[in-house]
């Protein structure tokens, strides 16, 4: 970290797609066109605007089409495959080595523009090894967040009282906190980690909109934003 910075972006973008249907099935989600660019393009060129100079893309799902990727960002990239299919915390397990001390994670089909200086202001002063930004300004909602704290997880909203917020999307992680509850194989980082730090977690609140391409609809919403600046 230097001058208000995180050195380090890692994106998740090993998953399958499944909610997109067809338009995954012959290209990872990540390098799907809007607005003519992969978002995976936006998305790194948003991470260097705020300051990031190495990239991890963390990929799977038909991951050497990764190969052809060469986007115009002032950013060292570098591409890790998963040998099968590891979900999103095995991924980031099975790229320890890689990873600094501090990163920046991302999931690969979310743009999010915030301010990452305001969000590591936040993380630093929590001492806490996990800051989640979170949002009140969301259809729905996947947490509970009070006094600045994450205190519980709902991923599939099972008990859906007293849920005020919705993960945004972008985050800082501490590698402590990996090596502390990774191990290896198949296992979700959100499933796993999220719902034995409550408490625990840092809540960075911030209602700038995020994007997802998580389904054909939401493509085309943000198509349009992208298009229209």
């Amino acid at each position: 970290m230097e001058g208000g910075t995180v050195d380090q972006v890692v994106v998740l973008a090993g998953g399958m797609g499944s909610r997109l249907g067809s338009i995954s099935e012959k290209i990872p989600k990540s390098l799907i066109e809007v607005a003519g660019r992969p978002i995976l393009y936006y998305i790194l060129d948003w991470a260097t605007n705020q300051g990031c100079r190495k990239g991890l893309i963390l990929t799977g799902h038909l991951g050497d089409q990764f190969d052809a990727f060469h986007p115009d960002c002032d950013i060292d990239l570098t591409f890790h495959r998963e040998p099968r299919p590891l979900g999103t915390g095995g991924a980031l397990w099975n790229a320890r080595e890689l990873l600094d001390q501090r990163f920046i994670l991302l999931w690969g089909d979310d743009l999010h523009m915030i301010d990452y200086s305001n969000l590591l202001e936040t993380h630093v002063c929590s001492g806490c090894d996990l800051t989640m930004t979170v949002t009140s300004k969301h259809s729905s909602f996947n947490l509970e967040y009070d006094m600045e704290r994450v205190v519980r997880y709902d991923k599939h909203q099972s008990m859906p009282d007293g849920l005020n917020g919705y993960e945004s999307g972008t985050s800082i992680v501490e590698k402590t906190l990996l090596e502390a509850h990774g191990r290896g194989g198949f296992w979700s980082w959100e499933e796993v980690v999220y719902p034995s730090m409550s408490g625990l977690i840092a809540a960075h609140l911030d209602d700038t909109p995020f994007w997802d391409i998580g389904t054909p609809e939401r493509l085309v919403l943000l198509d349009r934003f992208l298009k229209e600046g």
